[in-house]
């Protein structure tokens, strides 16, 4: 090959690099970046009218990206139930959840763009390939009002909409409401011209009588003033005395409050002094009856013995008063032995159930004291071993009487 055939080649093969340069400029590819692939749903009603393979998509109007496709997505009856177009953008583009995403369309021509208003913040960037809805737009009304306002065209065409229907009821409204509004009211005017000839006669005699009132007021106004003025003297007199009256009393109430009520508090402070100690005391009773009551009851059981034998002794007495000077042989002895053992056994006997008794009573009043106070339980112990030492003594005694051999002149006589 000679020099002419490779400065031939070289020259093909730059133009066509110049020119594969030109059509990726002029087609706006680029082959230095990976574009990220997003899906754009529109609904059948709002359309993608407009966007075609190539069409624009800009973010704030500036062109990000571009549509790769746009196919229609068929329900399981095979009816069309939205419309997707499959863009691009540039990996520099984060969308979000919440992006905004609109369809614009120029006021000359027909070739539509995808805007995006709003790229989103919430959550995290969407991953290639997501679904995003687009917002309803009014197509040229959305291009005359700008990107910021274009989500609010349907609500303004819709606002539009229900105002004109509000217009065509207005007549029918004007029929059925404010034409009989107006005739009642022009009938309410004719009745009260009709009825104020009669209302005049009787508002005017009111308005009379009143007058006639106010007059009589004003009168008696300066008739009660001329009594004040009269008897202005008394009715000071009277202040002052009243104000006399009410710095004696305030007078009072100091006193009783500085003295008198200085005496009660210490009355009363005396009394709970006083009940405090008689609570005492009533205590101390208590607790020394309670300590006491042994020997109480002692007491009480030999008064009762007492009583027994001077009672047995008055009988014996009134009964043989001749065995006052009588002198008795052995063998009466001997039965007055027996007797008085067992009168000793008998006494010891309720002795000692005297005793069982207020153990009893004790130990039932105050359980806790007989085990926690050991002198006052010694004392009851004692108390207890008296009685059974007295009456295992009279026991004794009653034995050897019964046992004991009977006397010569009781053998004789039987």
């Amino acid at each position: 090959m000679n020099g002419t055939g490779i400065k031939t080649g070289f020259f093909l093969l730059s133009g066509l690099l110049a020119f594969a340069l030109v059509g990726v400029t002029l087609a706006k590819l680029d082959f230095f970046s990976d574009r990220v692939p997003y899906i754009i749903g529109f609904t059948v009603s709002d359309g993608v009218f407009g966007l075609n393979k190539g069409a624009d998509v800009r973010v704030g109007g500036l062109s990000r990206g571009s549509v790769t496709s746009v196919e229609p997505v068929m329900g399981a009856e095979g009816q069309l139930v939205a419309l997707h177009a499959h863009i691009e953008v540039d990996p520099e583009v984060r969308l979000h959840s919440d992006a905004v995403a609109i369809k614009m369309l120029p006021l000359l021509g027909s070739t539509a763009a995808i805007n995006f208003i709003a790229l989103g913040t919430a959550g995290e960037q969407l991953p290639a390939g997501s679904l995003i809805e687009a917002s309803p737009s009014s197509g040229v009304l959305a291009s005359l009002l700008g990107p910021y306002n274009a989500t609010k065209a349907d609500q303004i065409v819709d606002n539009i909409a229900v105002f004109s229907k509000f217009l065509a009821t207005v007549p029918t409204e004007y029929q059925t409401r404010i034409v009989p509004a107006l005739e009642n009211a022009s009938t309410v005017v004719q009745d009260f011209r009709t009825d104020y000839s009669s209302w005049r006669t009787k508002i005017s005699d009111t308005l009379v009588a009143a007058d006639s009132s106010a007059k009589k007021l004003d009168a008696s106004l300066t008739e009660v003033q001329a009594l004040l003025v009269r008897n202005a003297p008394k009715i000071d007199a009277s202040i002052g005395n009243l104000d006399t009256a009410l710095a004696s009393a305030n007078d009072a109430l100091k006193h009783i409050n500085q003295e008198t009520l200085g005496l009660v508090d210490s009355t009363l402070r005396e009394a709970e002094s006083t009940v405090d100690g008689f609570g005492k005391s009533m205590d101390i009773v208590h607790n020394l009856l309670l300590e006491r009551s042994p020997d109480i009851a002692e007491t009480l059981s030999n008064l009762r013995t007492s009583t027994g034998q001077l009672k047995l002794a008055a009988m014996e007495v009134r009964r043989s008063p001749w065995k006052i000077l009588y002198q008795p042989n052995s063998d009466q002895i001997a039965h007055e032995n027996l007797y008085e053992s067992a009168r000793s056994f008998a006494m010891a006997a309720g002795d000692l159930r005297a005793a069982g008794d207020s153990l009893r009573l004790v130990v039932e009043r105050d359980p806790g004291r007989y085990e926690s106070d050991a002198k006052f339980r010694e004392a009851v112990q004692t108390m207890v071993l008296d009685a059974l030492t007295k009456y295992e003594v009279a026991q004794k005694r009653l034995n050897d009487v019964l046992l004991a051999p009977a006397p010569a002149g009781e053998t004789q006589a039987k």
